[in-house]
């Protein structure tokens, strides 16, 4: 193996052990703020792994098959890291298991068909040969299998309401998470204190579920706000968000309630999950 990727399993480790702690939970979520320098990280750590040779195999498998490795959680970034670490020390102690990474298994050669010999047929007159049976599957008459595209189901919902006050940061925030999973929302706006006017919500087709940012004033009106929107939508596509200084009842039929401690992106990977029951086409 070459110093030069031998220094890069060290960087890599180097990195890996600054990136990992700052990954997120199952509990509050992964972290969306350093997804994209996590992706890449994984990214160089799988390819490295790819080029050692066989020595590196187990571990890449190991990684690829991490159900959550698409996204920044700690564990499995440190699942990455112990990974690269192991294979580091190993080959650094003793570089010729990854001196000669395994060649590319050489191309099977194509089956000859073998000419089957003339058949000679006498029927008391001149020798006829016959032409050997040509070999090959009958050409199929049915029209080749396009790949397969991963095409939006017809009629997937496209919009989302959303009911809270304008200048409220955590309905500003959901705005721009809308906006990065290709959903458009449709806004219900709230003045402070007050009730939404319910009898003024249109029924639009493509709008499946129902966001509602609270804050301790809205309590007053919350339960028939979220019972005629459970109505309309049906059970569990009504979301309420809130801080946790805001005091909102935990076990609301057909609703689904998440708290947020700082930012949105604590709950943004349960809220995609919460979009995809309801019949939503995420695009990321």
């Amino acid at each position: 193996m070459s110093e030069t990727l031998l220094e890069r399993f060290e960087r890599l480790v180097t990195e890996g052990t600054k990136l990992a702690p700052l990954g997120g939970f199952d509990f509050s979520g992964y972290n969306a703020r350093l997804q994209t320098k996590y992706i890449a990280w994984r990214k160089e750590c799988l390819e490295s792994l790819e080029q050692v040779g066989p020595i590196g195999f187990p571990y890449k498998n190991k990684i690829v098959g991490d159900a959550s490795g698409g996204f920044f959680y700690q564990a499995s970034a440190q699942l990455i890291l112990a990974s690269i670490k192991e294979l580091f020390e190993k080959v650094k102690a003793s570089p010729e298991l990854a001196a000669a990474p395994a060649a590319a298994p050489a191309p099977k050669p194509e089956a000859t068909p073998q000419a089957a010999p003339a058949q000679a047929t006498t029927a008391g007159g001149p020798r006829v040969l016959k032409p050997p049976p040509k070999s090959g599957a009958v050409p199929s008459t049915q029209p080749p299998t396009a790949t397969a595209v991963q095409k939006e189901p017809a009629g997937a919902p496209k919009r989302v309401y959303v009911v809270g006050e304008v200048d409220d940061p955590l309905r500003q925030q959901l705005a721009i998470f809308l906006d990065e999973v290709g959903l458009q929302e449709i806004a219900i706006d709230r003045k402070h204190g007050e009730m939404i006017a319910l009898d003024k919500v249109e029924a639009t087709p493509d709008a499946k579920y129902a966001f509602f940012i609270f804050n301790s004033d809205d309590l007053t009106y919350a339960m028939f706000e979220l019972g005629h929107f459970v109505g309309k939508l049906g059970k569990n596509h009504v979301c309420v968000l809130h801080m946790t200084d805001v005091e909102v009842p935990k076990n609301i039929p057909g609703v689904v309630i998440k708290p947020i401690v700082v930012k949105l992106e604590e709950a943004s990977l349960s809220i995609l999950k919460e979009l995809k029951g309801a019949g939503y086409v995420i695009s990321l």
